[in-house]
């Protein structure tokens, strides 16, 4: 009985250890749709806004996915990555008002202050 109940547990456990390692990658209309949503939510875009917010977030999504699948060295590929997300700020700020910029902006030094403190507490 112990026996049976060992392989079990071990076969329990192999079955969850090799579902937790199948990451489903989104496609990038579902990444923009995922941002845009958030966005929405946060700074209360109006139905036009939305429209042209997710149409920059799936040209953004869809230059980091090619990017990505390029598979460059990681400084290249960090300063490429770095240009896209520029020119979606540059693009995403010419959509917003001036409140929604104060907004956003506040979003990404959040985002960045968050990154920053999980980086810290790894270290």
């Amino acid at each position: 009985m112990k026996k049976l109940l060992m392989i079990l547990t071990l076969v329990g456990g192999l079955s969850f250890a090799a579902s937790a390692q199948k990451k489903v990658e989104k496609t990038p209309a579902q990444k923009a749709g995922n941002k845009t949503e958030h966005l929405q939510k946060n700074l209360k875009l109006t139905a036009d806004q939305s429209k042209k917010v997710n149409a920059i977030l799936l040209a953004q999504a869809t230059s980091i996915d090619s990017l990505k699948k390029l598979k460059q060295d990681k400084k290249t590929s960090h300063l490429a990555d770095q240009k896209i997300k520029q020119r979606t700020t540059a693009s995403l700020n010419k959509v917003f008002t001036p409140e929604q910029q104060k907004a956003f902006a506040k979003l990404k030094a959040d985002k960045k202050a968050k990154k920053d403190a999980a980086k810290k507490g790894a270290e």
